[in-house]
Order: C-alpha cells, then sequence, then structure tokens
C-alpha cells in the first residue's frame, strides 16, 4: 500500500487559509478596480450578489478617475460623456444609478460649481459603495 502525502493525509488544516484568502483576494481586487478603501471593499464584499449598477453611456471607469476638483465641464464630457442626470441646475451630475431595484451600487457624481466667469467646474468626486444608509 502506498503512503499518502503530507497534503493528502491533512488537506483540511489548509480549508481556513482557503476561507480568508479568497475574501482578501476578492477585497483587494475592488480596492485595485474601483479604488476603494479596505472598509468600502469589505462593505462591497458583504453585499456580494446585491450589488447591481447600470452606468450612463460612454462611461468608462478608467476615465473617471481621470477627473480631478477644478477640471472645467467640458473636459468632463470628453473624458466620460453624458452623465444619467443632472439636478440643480447641471451642478449635480450622475454617471451610475442602481439597476431595477437594487438597494447597493457603485455610485459614480460629480459636484459641479460654476467660477466667477459661468463654467462649470468639478467641486468634488464622489466614488464609493453606495448602501441605504449612507445618503
Amino acid at each position: 500500500m502506498q503512503q499518502k502525502s503530507f497534503l493528502q493525509r491533512n488537506w483540511y488544516l489548509f480549508t481556513p487559509i482557503v476561507i480568508i484568502i479568497i475574501p482578501l483576494l476578492m477585497a483587494a481586487n475592488s480596492m485595485v478596480n474601483w479604488g476603494y478603501g479596505f472598509n468600502e471593499s469589505m462593505n462591497a464584499l458583504m453585499h456580494f450578489g446585491s450589488t447591481d449598477t447600470r452606468y450612463s453611456i460612454g462611461f468608462s471607469e478608467l476615465g473617471f478617475k481621470t477627473i480631478k476638483p477644478g477640471m472645467d465641464g467640458r473636459t468632463v464630457y470628453s473624458l466620460i460623456k453624458n452623465p444619467f442626470e443632472q439636478q440643480v441646475e447641471g451642478t449635480v451630475w450622475r454617471f451610475s444609478l442602481p439597476q431595477g431595484d437594487a438597494k447597493y451600487y457603485h455610485e459614480r457624481t460629480l459636484i459641479l460649481e460654476k467660477d466667477a466667469q459661468g463654467v462649470p467646474r468639478v467641486k468634488r468626486v464622489v466614488s464609493r459603495f453606495h448602501t441605504p444608509e449612507i445618503k
């Protein structure tokens, strides 16, 4: 009879390692892809499967990451095209919304403010995992 290797005899010892490593890899993936911090990545991971996001036509995550406060509206448009919604005379541009009745989604919003010449400029970039508890 052939003797079993260490892994064949003790495979169950590696189960806790796998249970820990897979969620950490998924959290690292959301940190890299969406730019979230660790806590927000874990929050997104906790709601995995109940998250559903729709993005505006022409939107790209890479283009959104390049937007910085102070950019004008035309530059924003050239990078990520039309938003879904513009509220309060065009000062809030939403590029993502929940799909269907989903409560959790990846929020991508720009807050713009007109400068002295009346040109809309990015005041704040909102890139976060949206939950119903956070408004």
